[in-house]
């Protein structure tokens, strides 16, 4: 199990904790931890940016598939002269 050795409160949500086996990034916001056993603190940033970005492109395009089926859905409802697109 991996010990503390220092732990650094960066932000009220955002804590980097440097352990015997690595460094441990943790976001309270989301209560998980966004890097486990990084090598080096910049290490555990890269990997938090990295899932933060991969969930971003995940949301966006979960966005973009349900305002197409809602904008689809409402077209069913008005007049074309009165639905326009939001984008």
């Amino acid at each position: 199990m991996s010990k503390a050795i220092q732990h650094i409160q960066l932000t009220d949500s955002l804590d980097l904790v440097e352990c015997s086996d690595g460094f441990w990034l943790y976001d309270r916001t989301q209560g998980m931890n966004l890097s486990i056993r990084a090598k080096t603190p910049q290490d555990a940033f890269v990997e938090a940016l990295t899932y933060y970005q991969r969930m971003l492109a995940y949301y966006q395009e979960a966005h973009g598939e349900l305002t197409k089926k809602v904008d689809a859905f409402v077209s069913q409802f008005v007049l074309d002269d009165e639905y326009t697109d939001s984008d």
